[in-house]
């Protein structure tokens, strides 16, 4: 197991860890799959959220980290907030986070944080 270490508010990413893994769960059926995994990409770290759920079609793709977005406005397992907030977190402190999905093979939810170059940090172990 390899230890990689960011500058980051522990808290902040442990919101959007918890957001991911939240979504995943909302989504995958009872007998479905949820993996986590981090890995050192250069100069970052990477964390991706992996679903076996419904997937997402390409077009929603790029509208799912908007404000108050849902596919189905009769969902009601939230209100559109929580992929918003996540890339706020994420983009504040200088990553990137996206989506990748098939529809009918799942989705993955990936993130990236800066490696740390200071004292400071928040260790993620891989």
């Amino acid at each position: 197991m390899a230890t990689l270490a960011v500058n980051a508010d522990a808290e902040r990413v442990m919101q959007v860890l918890s957001n991911l893994v939240g979504n995943a769960l909302k989504f995958v059926p009872r007998e479905g799959n949820i993996v986590l995994k981090c890995e050192r990409r250069e100069t970052e770290a990477a964390m991706v959220v992996i679903d076996s759920g419904p997937g997402i079609a390409q077009e929603d793709l790029d509208r799912l980290f908007e404000k108050f977005w849902q596919r189905r406005r009769s969902d009601r397992r939230g209100v559109g907030l929580g992929l918003a907030i996540a890339r706020g977190i994420v983009e504040s402190h200088g990553g990137r986070i996206w989506a990748e999905s098939r529809v009918g093979a799942g989705s993955s939810f990936h993130f990236t944080l800066p490696l740390a170059s200071e004292h400071r940090e928040l260790r993620l172990t891989a």
